[in-house]
C-alpha cells in the first residue's frame, strides 16, 4: 500500500499544470467525437473494435500467443473498414467544426414528455379514425443517422399538427416514415429496409408494416403503423409485428418510448 502511495505521489509531483490541461484537452475532444458518432451503426463498430483491444491486452498477459497473434492481426483490418464505415461521419464532423456546431449540445426536459407523448397519440388516433396511413419510428438505443439522412430533416419540436400534416395524402413527405429521435421530429419521408422475411408477413400487408418490421430487424427500434386500407394500429418491435393495437395501449407505449430515451440520455454517452 505505501508502494503505491509513493508511486501515485511521484506521479502527481511530475505532473505540471501544462500537462494536466494537455490531457483534459485531448479527453475532452475524445468525449465530444464519441458523442457525436453516437447514434449511428458505426458507433456499435467501434464498440466492438475496442472490445478487440481488451481482449488482446488480456490474452497478452496470459500468454495466450495463438489468440494474441489472431487478434493482433484483425486489429489493422477492422481500423482500415473504420475509416471507410465512418466516411459519412468524418465528413459530417469537418463540415461541423466549420459551422461552429462541433461543440454544442442538445437539451430536453423530461417534464415534456407526457405533452409530447399525447401530441403523437393524437396523430396517431386521428390517422386511425380517418384511415391514413402512417409509419412513425421512435429511436431507442441503436442510432438511426443512416436512415435520418435519407429523409427531409425537420429536427422540429413535436406537435400533432405538424405530423398529422406530413402524414397527409398527396403531401410531399406522405411517403415514408418519420423518425422521432430523443425530444424532436428528426426527419420525415426516410426510406426504412423492409423485411428479409416476407413469406412470413401476411399477404394483405403493405409496404409500411413491412418498412417497419425491416428497421426493427435492424434496430431496436419501435415503430406504429396505422394501416390505410383499415386503419388499424399496429407496433413493430424486434422484427415482430403486434396487430389491433388499441389507444391505451398505444399511450402506454408511447410514453414508455419516451421515458427510455430521457433515461438512456443520463449516461456517459449520451446527449444531454
Amino acid at each position: 500500500m505505501q508502494h503505491l502511495l509513493n508511486l501515485l505521489l511521484t506521479i502527481f509531483r511530475d505532473i505540471s499544470l501544462v500537462d494536466i490541461f494537455d490531457i483534459a484537452l485531448v479527453s475532452y475532444g475524445i468525449y465530444r467525437a464519441l458523442l457525436f458518432i453516437e447514434g449511428t451503426r458505426a458507433f456499435n463498430l467501434l464498440k466492438g473494435l475496442g472490445i478487440i483491444l481488451v481482449l488482446l491486452v488480456i490474452t497478452k498477459d496470459l500468454d495466450f500467443n495463438t489468440v494474441s497473434w489472431a487478434l493482433s492481426n484483425a486489429l489493422p483490418t477492422g481500423f482500415l473498414a473504420l475509416v471507410v464505415i465512418f466516411q459519412p461521419e468524418l465528413r459530417r464532423a469537418l463540415e461541423d467544426i466549420g459551422k461552429g456546431r462541433f461543440l454544442s449540445e442538445q437539451a430536453g426536459s423530461e417534464d415534456s414528455i407526457p405533452e409530447m407523448a399525447e401530441e403523437v397519440c393524437k396523430t396517431i388516433e386521428a390517422c386511425a379514425k380517418k384511415r391514413i396511413g402512417a409509419l412513425i419510428v421512435f429511436e431507442q438505443e441503436i442510432g438511426l443517422k443512416d436512415f435520418i439522412e435519407n429523409g427531409v430533416q425537420l429536427n422540429s419540436s413535436i406537435t400533432s399538427e405538424l405530423l398529422s400534416t406530413v402524414f397527409m395524402p398527396f403531401t410531399p413527405l406522405h411517403d415514408g416514415a418519420v423518425i422521432i429521435q430523443g425530444q424532436k421530429i428528426a426527419a420525415a419521408s426516410c426510406f426504412l429496409p423492409t423485411t428479409s422475411n416476407h413469406s412470413e408477413v401476411a399477404k394483405e400487408l403493405g409496404s409500411r408494416h413491412r418498412a417497419a418490421i425491416g428497421i426493427t430487424e435492424l434496430t431496436d427500434a419501435l415503430v406504429f403503423v396505422v394501416s390505410e386500407e383499415t386503419g388499424q394500429i399496429s407496433k413493430a418491435k424486434s422484427g415482430k409485428l403486434t396487430r389491433g393495437l388499441t389507444m391505451d395501449r398505444v399511450q402506454k407505449l408511447v410514453a414508455a418510448a419516451f421515458t427510455r430515451v430521457n433515461r438512456s440520455s443520463r449516461r456517459l454517452f449520451s446527449r444531454k
